[in-house]
């Protein structure tokens, strides 16, 4: 298999890096961090990305998108990993517009994906309830028909971008089925309650009270619809991985060049160009399955198990990179001043969202047992 990029792949790859590079050096993200309203979102750069048309080039022409696909939102997202970028480019891409574009209704379409392209609409999903962290599942949240919409009654946990989002695709049952529904997160019946995950990154308490939805597509469709979510969620977790281990392994790598113990750089001690190069190979190993998870899913490939291989790698691997880079940084490490705790913080939400590498690999384990 050849997992090289194409030349218009390489330019999203690398537009989207420079934009994310020089607006979001390591003084604004402290400011970001610090700032009183914790919005965590730099709405500049989301701006700069919508003018870059980077936000749109994974949707269909038919809406103004750039008519490609779920791989070259991941080249995005592992971009946004090299920056740790305070964006919600995954909730609003992979969560929201690209499930709209495949199982939404026309004026559906019309209606969100438009917005989602010059950056004025923002969309996430609630994936989770109380108790469960890995989806699909039979959700306790339900809907009711009312009229020609539907009224819904749950609670959803760990929702991103919850607070900017202009519609929520939420998962519940209906009577014999299991539905997915837009739901307005600031309209009545819905109250949102504030966390933060290790990384600073908002993640809301959805409450449903009554409140109004509109069916995603087919409302019987839903288990399709939040299988075709999970799988690419999981997959652009690794993709933001990647470049999360990729950007921690080469400031340790520099730190480890300059700095100095005994007289000499302890990049030249053999236990630390050991670890350096045990790091680099984990990140090449989350690299390369994130990449392969990615294709086949935007190929409509089966990809159950390379889905389950990346996110292990994404998990176990990337868990040994970020310790590797604290660790080998010394007290510097800790210094809120300096950049690689971020580094060290996405890696481990990242490893806990949808699966732990011993969850996939029990799954993974499971389906190799199964198999004739």
């Amino acid at each position: 298999m050849d997992l090289s990029l194409s030349e218009d792949q390489q330019s999203i790859s690398d537009l989207a890096g420079r934009i994310l590079t020089e607006k979001l050096p390591p003084q604004r993200l402290r400011d970001i961090e610090t700032d009183p309203a914790g919005r965590w979102f730099a709405d500049d750069v989301w701006n700069e990305l919508a003018k870059a048309d980077l936000l749109g080039v994974c949707l269909p022409e038919s809406v103004g998108g750039g008519g490609y696909g779920f791989m070259e939102a991941c080249l995005i997202l592992e971009q946004q990993g090299r920056t740790v970028a305070p964006l919600p480019l995954m909730p609003t891409l992979v969560l929201g517009a690209l499930p709209i574009a495949r199982f939404g209704s026309p004026e559906q379409q019309q209606q969100l994906l438009p917005g989602v392209i010059n950056g004025s609409i923002i969309l996430t999903a609630a994936l989770f309830e109380a108790g469960e962290y890995v989806v699909p599942s039979v959700p306790a949240t339900t809907a009711m028909a009312d009229g020609d919409g539907w009224r819904l009654d749950g609670e959803k946990i760990l929702v991103p971008a919850a607070h900017l989002a202009a519609k929520v695709l939420v998962p519940a049952r209906t009577n014999g089925s299991v539905g997915v529904f837009l739901v307005d997160p600031s309209s009545d019946g819905v109250e949102l309650e504030r966390n933060e995950a290790i990384n600073d990154e908002p993640v809301y308490l959805l409450r449903l009270k009554g409140a109004a939805g509109e069916a995603l597509g087919n409302p019987k469709q839903g288990d399709e619809i939040v299988e075709w979510i999970t799988a690419r969620a999981i997959a652009a977790l690794c993709s933001i991985q990647a470049g999360v281990c990729e950007a921690a392994l080469r400031l340790t790598a520099a730190y480890v060049s300059e700095r100095e113990q005994f007289g000499s750089k302890i990049g030249t001690f053999q236990a630390v160009a050991q670890r350096i190069a045990d790091a680099y190979i984990d990140t090449e190993g989350i690299r390369l399955t994130a990449i392969q998870a990615a294709w086949r899913l935007s190929e409509e490939l089966p990809a159950n198990d390379e889905v389950h291989i990346a996110k292990f790698w994404a998990s176990f691997g990337g868990d040994r990179v970020v310790h590797a880079a604290q660790h080998l940084h010394g007290g510097v490490g800790v210094d809120l001043d300096y950049p690689i705790h971020r580094y060290f913080r996405w890696s481990k939400v990242i490893e806990l969202t949808l699966g732990t590498a011993t969850e996939h690999l029990r799954r993974l384990g499971q389906r190799i047992a199964a198999a004739p």
